[in-house]
């Protein structure tokens, strides 16, 4: 059996191997995805990291003879900047006026949720050592500005082998 250690990490580098992972990433958060598993040295990453990619496990499962599953928590977070190189949280699409409503959509939320789309793919399809299962993302539409995240969560099945 492989160990989770080993899952995580073959997923992570996956996603540290991705070009356009990079290019997204330099494009809207002026350099590359940082990409960490486990416990952080230095603490829980914040904006100084920006953008990177937490890897966590979850607590396991204490019936472990009877669960081939383990879940891990990956947390996508940045500091999104604009094209001129400000960080930003909004997007007036319509400005409120006296004769009109208006619409301001969270800007850095739907930049960083993108990315978080962007390497879903990239951790289903990785030869990490066990099947996924499920990912369910949860959303996150609260700003914390600057430092917006939005994570998902990958449940892998790992049966026990015949050999």
């Amino acid at each position: 059996m492989i160990s989770h250690r080993t899952i995580m990490t073959n997923a992570a580098q996956a996603i540290a191997g991705s070009a356009d992972v990079f290019n997204y990433c330099l494009e809207n958060f002026g350099r590359g995805l940082a990409v960490h598993i486990g416990a952080y040295a230095q603490g829980v990453p914040d904006e100084k990291d920006s953008p990177f990619l937490w890897i966590i496990p979850v607590e396991e499962n204490e019936a472990v003879n009877e669960d081939e599953t383990f879940t891990v928590r990956m947390i996508v977070a940045g500091c999104v900047k604009g094209p001129d190189g400000e960080q930003y949280i909004e997007n007036v699409i319509i400005p409120r006026t006296a004769a009109a409503n208006g619409l301001t959509v969270n800007g850095g939320n739907k930049i960083v949720e993108d990315l978080r789309d962007m390497i879903i793919p990239i951790v289903r399809n990785a030869k990490a050592g066990a099947r996924v299962r499920a990912i369910r993302r949860q959303e996150n539409d609260i700003a914390h500005f600057p430092l917006e995240w939005a994570e998902f969560f990958v449940s892998y099945l790992e049966p026990e082998s015949l050999t």
